[in-house]
Parts: structure tokens; sequence; C-alpha cells
């Protein structure tokens, strides 16, 4: 708590100094810890994964409290046009942020990427420090962060809507599970 400025020494206010919170999902562990440092060096408290199973779990559990993912374009187990899909289309989340890290990828892929709900894609070669700046960027347009200085009514309603988004990915998650999507058997 910090004494307001113009009010009687007896009163006081309290500020919000939510941080903001990424996901980072690379099979790069170089990768990571770079990111890592260097976002964590701008303020951003960290989630990790190496393969898109382990990602979406964290995704899962973090949905509502995270800014924005970060996912390798050819992550193992769950690539970014895959996440892209659960995410945007199959889970009908709009508003998280999402970057997608690529190396050489051309204008058409790039395209696609955007076209699928990507808020940036940005090329590996540039190196961190331009990944580091278009996370950052995206983050600062996440409701979830804006939102850390609304009242806590706002808050309590995405807690209260939490389940239902959860059961959302859940569903769509078993729709798309490789199970799922491989021919059924032909009738003898």
């Amino acid at each position: 708590m910090r004494r307001a400025e113009g009010r009687p020494s007896g009163m006081t206010t309290s500020t919000s100094t939510r941080l903001p919170k990424a996901l980072l999902l690379d099979d790069d562990t170089t990768v990571l810890r770079l990111l890592g440092t260097a976002l964590e060096a701008r303020g951003f408290e960290l989630r990790a994964a190496i393969d898109g199973e382990a990602g979406f779990a964290l995704l899962l559990d973090e949905l509502l409290d995270l800014d924005v993912v970060v996912v390798d374009a050819d992550l193992p187990g769950r690539d970014a046009r895959a996440l892209l899909h659960l995410v945007r289309w199959a889970g009908g989340e709009r508003e998280l942020g999402v970057v997608v890290l690529a190396a050489g990828l051309d204008a058409a892929g790039k395209d696609e990427l955007l076209a699928l709900g990507a808020d940036a894609v940005v090329d590996r070669r540039a190196g961190h420090a331009v990944a580091v700046e278009a996370i950052a960027a995206v983050a600062r347009r996440a409701p979830a962060f804006l939102a850390a200085a609304v009242p806590f009514t706002g808050r309590r309603l995405a807690e209260a809507a939490r389940p239902v988004l959860h059961g959302a990915l859940v569903l769509a998650r078993a729709a798309l599970s490789p199970a799922s999507l491989s021919p059924a058997p032909s009738p003898a």
C-alpha cells in the first residue's frame, strides 16, 4: 500500500502490479533459456514446455492467466498450426495473444499462420531481441493484462468462466486427437 497523492495521511490506495504471463513452447532448450531470461528481465512471469502435448496441458491449466503463448512453428507433438486451430477455432479463444517463431518461412506460410489467428510471426534468425519485442507488444494488448486494473468483479467473472473454457478445450482436444482423426474401419 502506498500513500495516495493529495489525500489525508490516514487514507491509502493500492496499486496493481500484475506481471504479464507468457507460455513458451519450443523444443530448443537454448531458445527457451534465452527468451525466458530476456522476458523475465522485462518483467514477465513464465511457463514453458518442450513439446506440444505438454504445452497444451499447461495451456489448459493457465488459460485465463496467460497474456501470450509463444510457439515454435514446428513444435513436436502439436505444431503452431495445430495449436492455433485448436485454440482459435475449436476452442473459440480469440483474446489470447499468440506469437509464432519460425525459421525460413516463406510469405505464404507466414500468411497462413496469420490467417489461422497468430498475432505475430517472428523469424527466429532475427534473434531473440526481436522476438522479445514482438512478444511484449502482443502481451500489452492482451485483455488479461489490461484487466489487471479492473475491479475484482471482473476477475471473479473470469474465474467463473474457467470450467466452461476448460471443458470446451478438452472436448476440442479429444475431437482432434490422432485416434479420432484416423479413418473408421471399413465394414466387412
